[in-house]
């Protein structure tokens, strides 16, 4: 046999194939797709940025806003609470005085002229000169705090149908003036006791004999003067006399 017919009967040995032709052929196309997925995922994660910066190559007439936030889109969607206008206060209209409620406040007696009349009360008697007669009768309070009517000064004087009355048989301690504590403290005591004894019923108001005060009167109950009481109880002096000190 020749050597040109063994060599066509000897069987030919397969070449092994490479890594580079067989394995690593097939990874390049998922290498691929995971670089795409990588980079869609980082582009949608900063959309804004890339909008933006694709926006500054291209012609203002193309430019497109930027993409925003959801956030964004939602606060913008959300339609403004309107403000709401504080409400108008309205002016409170002054009450009418009713007629029927009396006022307590103090009245000054209304200014008088030298030609004028001064003007009488319902007895006819002027404002300023004090009543006569029995039977008058009055809850007394301390004068400041029921204005200048049926009230007391002190020990002494007091104010009865707006008029003021000076008893006109004693002479009490002082308060306001007071010289020492003792005079003080007895002129406080004469003008709760005198209240007590106006509110205690009806009494008399009568003009002393020989007395050159208008405005002073004695005030009795039952014949006895309400200032003797006081003088019997150590709370005034008699009016006649040598004054005597309280200190």
């Amino acid at each position: 046999m020749s050597s040109s017919a063994t060599a066509k009967r000897r069987p030919r040995k397969r070449r092994k194939p490479t890594p580079a032709k067989t394995g690593g052929a097939g990874l390049w196309p998922w290498l691929a797709a995971l670089v795409v997925v990588a980079g869609g995922i980082a582009m949608y994660e900063n959309r804004a940025d890339v909008a933006a910066l694709v926006a500054q190559h291209l012609p203002s007439g193309d430019r497109k806003e930027p993409v925003r936030s959801r956030v964004t889109e939602r606060s913008a969607e959300r339609p403004a609470k309107p403000a709401t206008a504080p409400s108008p206060v309205k002016p409170t209209p002054p009450r009418a005085k009713d007629p029927a409620v009396a006022d307590k406040s103090p009245v000054p007696p209304a200014a008088i002229g030298p030609d004028q009349p001064r003007p009488p009360v319902p007895d006819g008697r002027p404002v300023d000169t004090p009543p006569l007669g029995r039977g008058y009768t009055a809850k007394f309070y301390f004068c400041g705090t029921s204005g200048l009517d049926n009230c007391v000064v002190d020990g002494d004087t007091f104010w009865h149908q707006k008029t003021r009355i000076e008893l006109a048989d004693i002479v009490a301690p002082e308060t306001e003036r007071a010289k020492c504590q003792q005079e003080r403290d007895l002129g406080f005591a004469a003008k709760v006791r005198l209240r007590d004894l106006l509110n205690a019923g009806a009494f008399e108001l009568t003009v002393l004999k020989g007395q050159g005060d208008a405005s002073q009167r004695v005030v009795t109950r039952g014949g006895r003067s309400l200032g003797a009481m006081l003088v019997s109880e150590g709370l005034a002096h008699p009016r006649l006399g040598k004054p005597r000190p309280w200190c």
